[in-house]
């Protein structure tokens, strides 16, 4: 009963950890960008306000679900493994074992490559949001060196 219980726990507990693999929006641009001729330090500001709202929704994506979100991957990853060493397993006289090795090597293999996945997709979506940003501050007069 122990066993089963702690074996459930850290199931669950490598799932939570797979949710902190989804990307998060970008909290602002990576670029600098300096005020334009003759413009004020509060036009400035006011410009930089403006152009962040702009950037943010146009590079507002919905997350990836299901099978094509990294927590999906991975839960698929660790059900194929754990099948594929259950079988295995049988083969060698202990399928219980062999399932457990398979689960471990599937959640393993399917978080590393949800993690990459989600790093991707976070680069990708912080160059969309400095694209918008800059052509939105470009537009307002200001210097992008």
């Amino acid at each position: 009963m122990a066993t089963h219980l702690h074996r459930l726990t850290t199931a669950a507990i490598a799932l939570l950890a797979l949710t902190g693999c989804q990307p998060s929006p970008p909290s602002g641009p990576t670029i600098a960008v300096m005020p334009g001729p003759h413009k004020t330090l509060t036009q400035f500001q006011s410009d930089d306000y403006t152009c962040r709202g702009f950037a943010q929704a146009q590079s507002n994506r919905a997350p990836e679900t299901g099978l094509n979100s990294p927590v999906g991957t991975a839960a698929a990853t660790t059900v194929a493994g754990t099948a594929a060493g259950a079988l295995l397993g049988a083969a060698a006289g202990n399928a219980g074992m062999g399932a457990a090795i398979g689960a471990g090597a599937g959640l393993l293999g399917g978080s590393a490559w949800g993690a990459r996945k989600s790093n991707q997709e976070q680069m990708s979506l912080q160059q969309s949001y400095n694209i918008a940003y800059a052509q939105c501050m470009k537009t307002k007069g200001n210097v992008i060196p």
